[in-house]
């Protein structure tokens, strides 16, 4: 993953909004949607807007591809930092998830 690229995915994922509105959906439980805002709408629109930026149209597939899992790991990493959980624990929600689909 290029530098820009990781500027804007840590701009984007460190909004306070964004922030404030994964830490209470992480308090009420709602993992599903939690894991959908970080890892699909806000991971799908940095990716877009990267691509739009670099003249490759919208959501190009080769940057969709090659960045979507390092994008993701940003958006996690933020969301450990704001609200103290630590990685295992956000792991084993996501797996918990995944376990009952």
């Amino acid at each position: 993953m290029n530098n820009r690229l990781k500027e804007l995915a840590y701009m984007r994922y460190h909004q306070p909004e964004f922030l404030t509105t994964l830490f209470e959906l992480a308090v009420e439980e709602q993992w599903f949607d939690l894991q959908h805002m970080v890892q699909h709408d806000m991971a799908k629109a940095i990716l877009a807007d990267y691509s739009d930026e670099q003249g490759r149209g919208y959501l190009d597939n080769e940057i969709y591809y090659s960045n979507w899992e390092s994008v993701i790991d940003i958006g996690w990493t933020a969301f450990c930092e704001h609200t103290g959980l630590s990685r295992e624990k956000v792991e084993q929600q996501l797996q918990l998830l995944r376990e009952k689909f």
